[in-house]
């Protein structure tokens, strides 16, 4: 018999054997698996506990006497609610679908003409073998599963036992007396052997750790990403919190994925932007930092409240604009000490011209554009790190979480070289009734416009924020840096979104002291060196060439993996996202030219497999992996095409 036909047999006799059973044999798998959570579990319960009498199953309240699920003249109705809970959760309304705003759409390939060919073509494979508008997937395989609130587990049993296999699994049970309820009926054990290696977390009273959430998502960095299943059984304050935290991370994990073209570019103008001769730009090498505090200046909304601190207090600190914020900076009689960019587009240089520029020192990141550093009358490169080209060389100094935004490479920069960082116009998100950007910036005049995937965050002040995937991916980032760099105080003046590890401090909170800014300014210009060469540890001339074409052999390799269903192909596309971001550590040169785009096809491959009608991929697959395989080709031959000849 199944559980849930013993459950409905109405023998309280074998009903009560089978859940005391599943009991003792949760304990001993917590007992050995995790010691803390079997010391709790042994305790008397408080608010909740398992009621069992002849109306059948239920959960009562201690405290109130109340009962979680509906009783009437026909018994409990525990079972029945939980069996309906059970029943196909992709397409039952009790559960919701998440899909990340994503859709499968023909990419511009004029920009990604490799990338995007390879995505296009899965999209006209689909036709060929049959897609449909829907997305199926067979009743044995669920994608990502996050559950808030098990009131009791059944369900879950319920559908494991149907042999379901979980591709990932989060579950949030805030109290644990409900969770202990749920070991008389979800056995634990294969529950953990009904998922991806690796890839079933369980949070049981505390509140969901954002590191390991992170983990969660960034190990199956691209399945995770996509179709995402969730139930929410009902509402309190700590559920609704781990709730955001999964969104927010389920969000940035979307972002900043980059592409193969990007890096190609960036590589190109790095081997233009740094070179070994007399007349070569100076490079960040090993810098210290200087006893002043830096002000980081972004171009958001609240830095038209800021410029009038940031201009009676220039002289008391030192002022690193960001990107677009040099405008309103100028117009304002602010003049910065160093305009940060790290942008390879070409236009940027018109964007310079137009604030102006005029003396003020540039510094930028190895792949800004060629020409923007040939504006600057003093420019400096810092290898900026998440970027393939930050890494040629392999500099002693790589600023990383320097993305998404200009603005945190500025922080980065300045978590690194001031003694404590100020946060200006950093707004990380859309302030409630006004633009996106300070008034009169580059961007001229600009109403709210929320966009559709933005969610409502915490505010540094009392104004209400959204941030979207991009912007929060951004706070993310900052926050890092924070953690990771340790300056004495991080200080957030903005009406933007809160930071952890920043304060949120008005500027009539604090005074600053007088500095000897001339003389600071020219200790951090100091860490610059023109002799380039003393700043990387491996200057070669092979140019990867050798490593490159191993890897992009491994992968064509990987790709030859045989794939008969949906759950064959996620799993490939896992261990591809695996064997990239292993290479990326190892090699990040390497790994993150590749990286990008690898992740854009396999999520295209996985989209298009999902509106094929049926569970068997094979024919489908394997026409997909020719597509993949001509692209890793033709990247190795655009990689060549990019090397100088001179260096060949």
């Amino acid at each position: 018999m199944t559980f849930l036909e013993v459950l409905k047999s109405q023998n309280k006799e074998k009903i009560e054997q089978e859940i005391s059973q599943r009991f003792i044999r949760n304990m001993e798998y917590f007992r050995r698996t995790s010691p803390d959570l079997f010391d709790v579990l042994k305790s008397e319960p408080i608010d909740y506990n398992l009621l069992f009498d002849e109306k059948g199953l239920n959960i009562i309240n201690l405290k109130t006497g109340e009962l979680s699920y509906p009783s009437n003249a026909d018994g409990h109705q525990m079972v029945n609610v939980c069996e309906e809970l059970s029943q196909s959760p992709i397409a039952n309304p009790k559960w919701k679908i998440y899909t990340n705003h994503i859709y499968l759409d023909k990419m511009d390939t004029s920009k990604l003409p490799i990338t995007g060919k390879v995505c296009n073509e899965f999209i006209d494979l689909l036709h060929k073998h049959g897609g449909i508008k829907e997305y199926y997937l067979s009743r044995s395989f669920l994608p990502s599963t996050n559950i808030f609130g098990l009131l009791g587990g059944m369900f879950l049993e319920f559908i494991r036992e149907r042999g379901v296999f979980f591709h990932s699994l989060l579950i949030f049970e805030e109290n644990i007396d409900m969770f202990r309820v749920s070991c008389y009926f979800v056995d634990y054990e294969k529950l953990f052997e009904n998922v991806s290696p690796k890839s079933c977390y369980l949070f049981v009273k505390d509140l969901i750790d954002k590191f390991f959430v992170r983990s969660f998502f960034s190990q199956k960095k691209i399945t995770n990403n996509f179709l995402r299943l969730e139930l929410k059984l009902y509402s309190s304050p700590k559920l609704d919190a781990s709730k955001q935290v999964i969104d927010e991370e389920y969000a940035s994990n979307s972002r900043g994925w980059g592409s193969f073209e990007d890096e190609i570019i960036g590589v190109q103008n790095t081997l233009k932007n740094i070179s070994f001769d007399a007349n070569a730009y100076p490079v960040l090498n090993l810098p210290q930092r200087v006893n002043a505090p830096i002000c980081v200046v972004g171009n958001g909304a609240s830095l038209d409240g800021l410029l009038p601190f940031i201009k009676e207090n220039q002289d008391k600190m030192i002022i690193f604009s960001c990107g677009t914020a040099l405008k309103p900076l100028k117009a304002y009689g602010i003049n910065p000490d160093f305009q940060i960019e790290i942008e390879r587009i070409d236009y940027l240089k018109d964007v310079l011209k137009e604030a102006p520029l005029g003396d003020t020192p540039l510094l930028c990141a190895n792949m800004t554009n060629p020409e923007v550093l040939s504006l600057g009358k003093e420019s400096y490169i810092f290898m900026r790190g998440g970027s393939s080209s930050g890494y040629l060389y392999n500099s002693k100094s790589v600023i990383e979480f320097s993305a998404p935004f200009v603005g945190n490479a500025g922080f980065a920069l300045a978590c690194q070289l001031g003694s404590e960082v100020l946060l200006c116009g950093l707004d990380c998100g859309y302030i409630e009734g006004l633009g996106k950007h300070a008034s009169h910036s580059y961007y001229g005049q600009e109403g709210f416009v929320l966009p559709a995937d933005a969610s409502r965050v915490r505010g540094n002040f009392d104004k209400v924020v959204y941030s979207d995937s991009i912007f929060l991916l951004s706070i993310q980032n900052i926050t890092q840096a924070i953690k990771t760099f340790n300056p004495k105080m991080a200080l957030n003046l903005g009406e933007g979104a809160y930071i952890e590890g920043a304060r949120a401090t008005r500027p009539s909170e604090f005074d600053l002291v007088k500095i000897k800014k001339k003389k600071l300014v020219s200790q951090i210009k100091s860490y610059f060196t023109s002799k380039t060469r003393m700043a990387f540890n491996d200057v070669r001339t092979d140019f990867y060439i050798q490593e490159i074409s191993d890897f992009r052999d491994e992968l064509k390799n990987m790709f030859q993996t045989n794939v008969k269903n949906k759950r064959e192909l996620f799993a490939l596309i896992d261990e591809v996202n695996s064997i990239c971001a292993k290479k990326s550590f190892s090699s990040p040169f390497v790994g993150i030219m590749f990286e990008g785009s690898l992740a854009h096809m396999s999520q295209s491959l996985m989209i298009a497999s999902l509106h094929l009608d049926r569970d068997d991929v094979e024919a489908f697959y394997t026409d997909a992996k020719e597509v993949i395989k001509e692209a890793l080709d033709r990247m190795m031959f655009k990689y060549r095409l990019s090397i100088p000849l001179r260096q060949k």
